[in-house]
């Protein structure tokens, strides 16, 4: 799932990983990924540990643990949920040995903009504010089809074809509106190995519509 074969990139994702892939021009040698849930900043961080031999790291790992797998990854790292409670002398040594290492490159992955992160340390706060961003859209219709297949497989729901296409093309464009409707389906099926159908599609966005007060699109 995410290997980077099955990354797909679409006009929702392409900046991002166009900045992404420039990896050795990020200022100080980090860049924060954000986006909503489910918008796929896990799948596109491992698809770059893959590509350049980078390494993952705990964002609650010790300072010392993460200055060695720093320097046994060669100053490549990737941190998921920076946001979320990261170890700050952790984070800030990590960042600052970026800054000293002319080929390092640090990915930091996280709901909100580097800015907004927890940080009692003055100059931690002022690192991240100062941080590169690659921001991650909320979905277009071409990945909304994606997303929705996978989150339904995530659900072991067999998504058809033509209810992927029909779907892409009536949600709203949030990734929160693919987990909603995919909760309505598997609300109302008894799962088997033949694919959901367009019709049961269109009763799931029907009652997803409901729950929404939207009307029929």
């Amino acid at each position: 799932e995410r290997s980077p074969e099955t990354l797909v990139v679409t006009e929702a994702n392409r900046d991002a990983a166009r900045l992404i892939t420039d990896w050795r021009a990020w200022p100080g040698g980090a860049l924060a990924l954000v986006g909503p849930r489910g918008a796929g900043k896990t799948h596109l961080a491992l698809a770059w540990v893959v590509e350049v031999g980078a390494r993952q790291m705990s964002p609650v790992a010790s300072p010392d643990d993460a200055a060695a797998i720093f320097r046994d990854a060669g100053g490549r790292v990737f941190l998921d949920d920076a946001d979320l409670q990261a170890d700050e002398a952790m984070l800030w040594r990590v960042l600052d040995m970026a800054r000293a290492d002319a080929g390092a490159a640090v990915l930091l992955a996280g709901a909100a903009a580097p800015s907004m992160w927890p940080a009692s340390i003055p100059d931690l706060r002022s690192r991240l504010a100062s941080l590169a961003v690659a921001r991650l859209q909320e979905p277009d219709e071409a990945l909304m089809g994606v997303v929705l297949r996978r989150i339904c497989r995530e659900q072991f729901i067999h998504l058809s074809d033509d209810a992927a296409r029909y779907l892409a093309r009536r949600l709203p464009r949030t990734f929160a509106a693919a987990r909603q409707l995919v909760a309505a389906l598997d609300a109302s099926l008894v799962k088997a190995a033949k694919p959901v159908t367009l019709p049961a599609a269109r009763k799931a966005l029907e009652r997803a519509q409901a729950a929404w007060g939207g009307g029929d699109g």
